[in-house]
C-alpha cells in the first residue's frame, strides 16, 4: 500500500477556534518528522464549530509509528481542551 489519507471530524469547542486552529499547524511541523506529506484544514462553511483534517501520509506503516508514538499521546492529550472529535477514517491515495 502506498500513501494514505487520515481524514477526521472535529467540532470545536465555544471560544476555542483559533488555539485549535494554531495547534494543529504547530503540530504538523512534528508529524512531517513521522512521515506526513501534507495537512489540510477545512472550516465547514454553514457551522464554523466544525473542521475537517485532511493528513496524507506517505504510509500506512508511517501513520500506524506516529499513532503508537509517545508524542502523538501527548499531542492528543493536548488538543483534548480544544475539540470533540469523532474516529478517524483512513483512505488509500490512489
Amino acid at each position: 500500500m502506498g500513501r494514505i489519507a487520515l481524514v477526521q471530524t472535529v467540532h470545536l469547542l465555544p471560544g476555542k477556534a483559533d488555539e485549535a486552529v494554531r495547534w494543529l499547524r504547530d503540530g504538523e511541523i512534528i508529524r512531517r518528522q513521522w512521515g506526513m506529506n501534507e495537512q489540510i484544514i477545512l472550516r465547514k462553511s454553514y457551522d464554523p464549530s466544525v473542521y475537517m483534517v485532511v493528513q496524507i501520509w506517505e504510509s500506512l506503516d508511517a501513520y500506524n509509528k506516529w499513532k503508537n508514538s509517545e508524542e502523538r499521546g501527548h499531542s492528543l492529550e493536548e488538543g483534548r481542551r480544544f475539540r470533540v472529535r469523532e474516529p478517524s477514517v483512513i483512505y488509500e491515495v490512489v
